[in-house]
């Protein structure tokens, strides 16, 4: 894959390359030093999606009142169990601090609740409530129509071939991790 300089970086603008520089290495300057356009894309739309104001932008479309790294939490434990509190610090990169003041937002919200570990009486994990599983059900749901309305006038065989190449994608990144 070759890479073609950014769109509407104007010669002068002091966003030019050293002399001497390939063609195209700049990549965006937004995020400097990739030479794929594939990888540029890709830190890019996962800078986006994963960001503050986009998942809190998505969440108040649909009436959901919370900041960003409550409905991560809540998608989280919605999507893969239960968890201890020091799992989610470790899954959001943040310390067990930073995600004690979450839980206790959520927690006052009646959304979760911590109960005891069945496999260490001393420790507790995260539950979503009922209210806290429908937030969870209603944020997932609202990222399904936003991709739907993101490939709106994309052929069918093509959103069908972007699921596969992502699923691939995903699948040999998977396997990176476990190779590591």
């Amino acid at each position: 894959m070759t890479d073609a300089p950014h769109p509407g970086v104007e010669h002068g603008s002091g966003l030019d390359p050293a002399p001497g520089t390939p063609p195209g290495a700049m990549g965006d300057p937004r995020v400097p030093g990739y030479r794929s356009d594939l990888l540029d894309s890709l830190v890019r739309v996962m800078g986006l999606w994963t960001s503050g104001d986009f998942l809190a932008a998505v969440a108040a479309r649909e009436g959901i009142d919370l900041d960003s790294p409550a409905v991560v939490v809540l998608t989280i434990v919605w999507r893969q169990g239960p968890r201890r509190p020091s799992a989610l610090a470790e899954h959001l990169s943040t310390g067990p601090s930073n995600v004690s003041k979450i839980l206790r937002r959520l927690d006052a919200a009646g959304l979760t609740e911590r109960r005891e570990d069945p496999d260490d009486a001393r420790a507790a994990r995260v539950h979503l409530t009922e209210a806290g599983a429908q937030v969870a059900r209603t944020f997932v749901a609202a990222g399904d129509r936003l991709v739907d309305e993101l490939l709106d006038g994309w052929a069918p065989e093509d959103r069908q071939a972007f699921a596969d190449l992502m699923r691939r994608f995903e699948r040999a990144s998977e396997g990176f991790l476990g190779r590591t």
